[in-house]
């Protein structure tokens, strides 16, 4: 049986590519949860302040 080649690491972009999944899509999804997550982070420091104040 044929073994994809992961570089010692269990999962991975390579794991992702043998599941057929779009690796493009995990970096964009990443990279919208942690925008978001920024954005909210700011949102609640911003309410914080103004009550602190």
């Amino acid at each position: 049986m044929y073994r994809a080649p992961t570089g010692g690491a269990v999962g991975g972009s390579a794991g992702l590519a043998m599941t057929g999944a779009d690796v493009g899509w995990w970096i964009a999804l990443g990279v919208a949860l942690l925008i978001t997550g920024f954005l909210l982070l700011h949102v609640n420091r911003r309410r914080a302040r103004r009550v602190a104040d």
